[in-house]
């Protein structure tokens, strides 16, 4: 079985995994799975989500899905060092 793994930063999306989740949910090849850097995130619609993974932890993936959010604009010193 393969392992879809969608990355859900702190004020994602919600809308953006539903449709592509939903698909490969359906397939029996599939598995979906969450990561983020914290154990919950919060969407930008309000919903808390707890997730599978931290990226710290990861297991072998075969697809890595980013979902869009208000997070990917934040300016971090780590990211730019």
């Amino acid at each position: 079985m393969k392992t879809a793994l969608f990355l859900m930063l702190d004020q994602y999306a919600d809308w953006e995994a539903s449709y592509l989740a939903s698909q490969l949910n359906q397939s029996t090849d599939w598995q979906v799975k969450t990561t983020s850097t914290t154990p919950l995130v919060t969407t930008i619609g309000g919903f808390t989500t707890k997730v599978d993974y931290q990226l710290d932890c990861l297991p072998t993936i075969d697809l890595l899905i980013l979902i869009g959010g208000n997070s990917w604009n934040i300016n971090n010193s780590l990211l730019y060092s």
